[in-house]
């Protein structure tokens, strides 16, 4: 059974070629593949600063950390940059486990995050 999560996306005003993406539910194997294909398809329609608000994200596991950890150093190389900001207790020590914390550039706050855009 496919865990639910759904990606909503707004606006970031006074920054172009931006997005924030609020990840609503859990990331894992049964759907990272939707959801990569979703960051590509913001990234080819020109959104290059892409914020992802982790406030309601209640689970990721290895496997979807593995797609932000390939979703970012595609966008970096690629000239964009890709932020995390609000992550939950939990879903920062799985984060933390893995050693992504240095690869990730995660924020305490959506301000930020938004804040450092470039």
């Amino acid at each position: 059974m496919e865990s639910q999560i759904e990606l909503l996306y707004e606006d970031i005003p006074g920054k172009s070629n931006a997005r924030l993406i609020r990840f609503v539910g859990d990331l894992d194997a049964t759907n990272v593949q939707s959801v990569l294909e979703k960051l590509n398809s913001l990234f080819s329609e020109g959104f290059t600063r892409l914020v992802a608000d982790f406030k309601k994200l209640r689970y990721v596991n290895s496997a979807g950390l593995g797609i932000l950890l390939f979703f970012t150093k595609n966008v970096r190389e690629k000239g964009g940059s890709f932020k995390i900001a609000n992550v939950c207790e939990n879903v920062y020590e799985i984060i933390e486990i893995i050693g992504a914390t240095s690869l990730l550039e995660i924020y305490d706050e959506l301000n930020e995050a938004i804040a450092e855009l470039n």
